[in-house]
């Protein structure tokens, strides 16, 4: 059985009874069906392929069934206040319609057509559509795209529908929803230079590593020793080997280096970090490679790679893995890690990585019954000049991290008090996707400039504070930036100053349900100072100072696309 539609840009389609254009007006020529280099594998019968540019972004969908097609776009994963499209080929004919849902029910078609089908196929038992829209349409009913995650839904059915009005229940077991991020892909969706010959793997694993029953919540270091690579490497990828079956057990892998010589003879020992650490490699919490849940492999930019290799470079590595085990199961033996590509093939810079947000402890504090609480992570300019001086950076990657209540992050920068487009924000984040994002364009970082790490909270569900903490159950406020060339510092975090020494006992007797005083304690979180701490590679030298919280001139706007 074959049966295909196609249409052509210029050409017009009839859909609901009106004749509308195949695609939307702007600037949607450079994409076609035969560029669309992005692809995400939705479930075994279902594939997506992508593209777009400035304006506009094209879709298409290939699934194992001959009935119709549901794909959409959700706040959450779910159907309500989704926006989504369903068509399908029957007699010879293609049906389409943009639409959106307002339950767990059929969704109804908008009034404004705003996703235009290119092709329709249907050949043996596979139904393709190929579809393309603005990233902003202004239509209240869609869902604009744009650099957060993406929740994407999608739907298949056995069977064509009777007619636009009759479409049936696809049935339990053909639906999913899946976190993309469309428009800033991970590297390893994206076109790269071939790997260079030389190239050399290095594969740190938990070797068998039978995860306790007893916690939910387990960090596990193992140290390795680098090989004697002879001379100077750059470090320019790295990807996760996640054993099948332990991608959700497997919330984050660090990998850290010490900043001092250390005895290699603690190659191949393994304990709880934050329990069971040798003296000497306690302070060795320099980040070299910052991966967690959901994401893929990275790879540097051309211009740049982390140095390994020479004497004063660190000949032992040390792997955090964070073991997630809700359930308490006792019968994970895990083998994940992570896998680094070296060459020595130098790029033109050194790349460092640089920690920026909240300090993980009890004075990180969220309280109950908010939607939308903020915390905010300083890294003011006194702080990050003693790192910089005189030099500029330029930061080409970010990475986000929060834990369950994470909701939104946003990494904003400030020059002269007045705040440039931030560097990186994420208004869907989840916990379940975290990527370390290339920015489509570096951004530079100058002497007297600073950052602000902003991470939105929804606590509805919670009837006590959430602390900061190291259990998934805690919360954090993290970022990690990729930088050129690379300075000696490492962290620049803030600690909220709290009027109560003890903070975490005083707030136990608060009666969180009255709003009265959750907005109390906002306002003091607010107008408390901050203790500014930045740390440095050989931790030999650290920056304490307490201030008042920062007040900038002038915040950032972004500007209208629509007119309501």
């Amino acid at each position: 059985m074959y049966v295909q539609v196609t249409f052509v840009l210029s050409l017009v389609v009839l859909c609901q009874g009106h004749r509308l254009p195949a695609a939307p007006p702007g600037d949607s020529s450079s994409l076609s069906e035969q560029n669309l280099i992005y692809h995400e594998h939705l479930s075994d019968v279902y594939e997506l392929f992508w593209n777009f540019n400035k304006t506009h972004i094209i879709f298409k969908t290939e699934v194992k069934t001959n009935g119709y097609i549901g794909f959409g776009l959700s706040p959450n994963g779910a159907m309500a206040h989704s926006d989504v499209i369903i068509g399908w080929v029957k007699d010879g004919n293609s049906f389409f319609h943009d639409r959106h849902a307002e339950g767990h029910s059929k969704p109804e078609i908008d009034t404004q057509q705003d996703w235009f089908l290119l092709s329709a196929t249907e050949v043996g038992n596979v139904t393709s559509l190929t579809f393309i829209r603005k990233l902003e349409t202004c239509d209240s009913l869609d869902r604009p795209i744009t650099n957060d995650t993406t929740r994407i839904i999608f739907s298949y059915s056995p069977t064509d529908p009777v007619d636009k009005d009759t479409i049936a229940y696809h049935g339990q077991t053909r639906h999913g929803t899946k976190s993309i991020m469309l428009l800033t892909p991970p590297t390893s969706q994206q076109t790269t230079q071939p790997l260079p010959s030389d190239v050399i793997t290095v594969e740190l694993l938990n070797e068998n590593y039978p995860v306790p029953g007893t916690w939910d919540t387990v960090y596990r270091c193992k140290v390795f020793k680098l090989p004697d690579f002879g001379e100077k490497h750059h470090l320019i990828k790295y990807e996760p080997v996640i054993q099948p079956g332990h991608e959700l057990l497997v919330h984050h892998i660090l990998i850290y280096y010490c900043g001092h010589a250390v005895n290699t003879s603690h190659a191949g020992e393994s304990y709880l970090c934050y329990d069971q650490s040798p003296k000497d490699l306690f302070d060795c919490q320099n980040t070299l490679v910052a991966w967690a849940v959901g994401g893929k492999a990275f790879e540097y930019p051309a211009v740049a790679g982390h140095p390994m290799g020479r004497p004063q470079d660190p000949q032992i590595l040390i792997m955090e893995t964070h073991y997630n085990n809700p359930e308490l199961k006792n019968d994970f033996v895990d083998n994940s890690g992570l896998r680094l590509y070296f060459t020595k093939q130098l790029r033109q810079y050194d790349s460092g990585l640089l920690e920026i947000g909240v300090v993980v402890d009890y004075n990180h504090i969220i309280p109950p019954y908010e939607a939308s609480f903020v915390s905010s992570g300083h890294c003011q300019a006194n702080c990050l000049q003693q790192g910089l001086g005189d030099q500029e950076i330029r930061v080409f990657a970010d990475f986000l991290h929060a834990h369950l209540l994470g909701r939104k992050i946003r990494t904003r920068y400030f020059r002269n008090g007045v705040e440039q487009v931030p560097i990186l924000e994420d208004n869907n984040y989840d916990f379940n996707y975290q990527e370390m994002r290339k920015l489509p364009e570096e951004r530079a970082i100058k002497k007297g400039d600073s950052f602000l790490l902003e991470c939105v909270y929804d606590s509805t569900g919670k009837t006590s504070p959430t602390f900061g903490g190291l259990k998934t159950s805690y919360e954090m406020c993290l970022a990690f930036l990729l930088y050129y060339p690379r300075i000696d510092m490492t962290r620049c975090l803030s600690r909220t100053q709290y009027p109560a020494q003890d903070m975490y006992s005083t707030i136990q007797s608060y009666d969180w349900t009255n709003p009265l005083v959750r907005q109390q304690f906002i306002k003091t979180t607010e107008d408390s100072d901050v203790l500014d701490m930045c740390w440095f590679e050989d931790q030999s030298r650290t920056y304490y100072k307490v201030t008042p919280v920062p007040k900038y001139n002038q915040t950032y706007t972004p500007p209208r696309t629509c007119p309501n």
